[in-house]
């Protein structure tokens, strides 16, 4: 029994949408207590994902009548990114490789960072599996 790839579309936009609305909700409190607020680069990947899963696993596939190769292929690859979207976050806080965490930084006098060296590593890993993903996704999808 083969699961139609579309069911699982729903499921991924719910996910998105809690892991952006938890970052919204994050800095409108830092906001409104007077700091400086902005969006680390896993949640900008997260909202270009979003919209790419949008565009291309529901507005099109409604356009053309056909759940597509390019549509599986947006599916697999943004489900690998949101599947390391906790860990980009993590790394932002820099709570993987750091015992001293983002204290660090006031330790050296300077401000925290909009992107530190464990997200760039974590955000890059991330993209370049989601490429892997999407490319073997794109192949299996056209042998059929």
């Amino acid at each position: 029994m083969s699961v139609p790839p579309q069911t699982f579309v729903p499921t991924l936009i719910a996910i998105q949408f809690v892991a952006f609305g938890w970052r919204l909700n994050r800095e409108i409190a830092k906001g409104d207590n007077g700091n400086i607020t902005w969006l680390p680069l896993p949640d900008y990947l997260n909202l270009v994902s979003l919209l790419a899963v949008i565009f291309c696993c529901l507005a099109a596939p409604v356009v053309l009548g056909d759940f597509g190769r390019t549509a599986k292929t947006t599916l697999t690859a943004a489900y690998v990114l949101i599947a390391f979207h906790p860990v980009s976050a993590a790394a932002h806080y820099r709570l993987l490789f750091s015992k001293k965490g983002r204290t660090i930084y006031s330790e050296m006098n300077r401000d925290i960072p909009w992107i530190t060296d464990q997200e760039i590593f974590t955000v890059m890993v991330s993209v370049i599996f989601a490429v892997i993903v999407g490319c073997v996704t794109w192949h299996a999808v056209g042998v059929r």
